[in-house]
């Protein structure tokens, strides 16, 4: 079957926003060209930062034309979009499974904490997640995109020690969001003195803030 005639999608405008997290792979639900303009425009925002994000730099590192780009995601917005999306897809499908497994209560906790210390210690993405943070503060239609994407984080980490419905209330919201907020400054502490950061002793007190919580977490 041609890339032309494949069901699996293509990008358009950043403005399109997603869904609270989604358990498909937005990698895998791209024709092959662009999962590797995708992979390269990665590559490039690791090892160069966001401003070496133009089309001609992704062109040459993914090998492909620029019209190829155009095609598969509209344009650089398109391409930002579908990147930003598919940064942490799979760390936050893997915690879903992984906690989902268990009953609630006190295991699901430490599968969701063994879980989030495996993304803290993903310098890599992380790294990349934090070069787009800036541009997003900056740009209305990309700090809607990641907005959105935050909100499939709270939805994530309710999914991970809750059966209750994730359509949160302000309550659960407000702890989700805790929790994330201590992923992203633990990453941030890793990603520039991962020797220095003790995240194992601060995980331990972020169990002992989050296990009150969790034990009432599927009433």
């Amino acid at each position: 079957m041609s890339e032309q005639n494949s069901r699996r999608r293509r990008y358009g405008s950043v403005h399109e926003l997603p869904e609270p997290f989604a358990l498909e792979d937005p990698m895998e639900a791209l024709p092959p060209t662009a999962q590797r303009i995708l992979a390269a425009a990665r590559r490039l925002l690791v090892r160069d930062g966001f401003t070496a994000l133009t089309l001609s730099a992704i062109a040459v590192e993914a090998e492909e034309s620029k019209a190829s780009i155009g095609y598969h995601f509209g344009n650089k917005d398109g391409l930002v979009a579908a990147l930003v999306d598919s940064l942490t897809h799979d760390a936050n499908l893997a915690l879903i499974q992984e906690c989902s497994s268990l009953p609630p209560g006190p295991a699901r906790l430490q599968a969701l904490l063994e879980g989030e210390t495996r993304i803290v210690a993903d310098a890599s993405t992380f790294q990349a997640f934090f070069e787009v943070l800036p541009y997003a503060l900056r740009d209305p239609a990309l700090r809607r995109r990641v907005a959105a994407l935050y909100d499939g984080y709270r939805e994530t980490v309710w999914r991970c020690i809750s059966d209750a419905e994730p359509a949160l209330s302000i309550e659960p919201r407000s702890f989700c969001a805790l929790m994330i907020a201590i992923v992203d400054g633990l990453a941030i502490q890793y990603c520039l003195d991962p020797e220095g950061a003790d995240v194992a002793s601060a995980i331990k007190q972020w169990e002992a803030l989050a296990q009150p919580r969790v034990s009432g977490a599927g009433d």
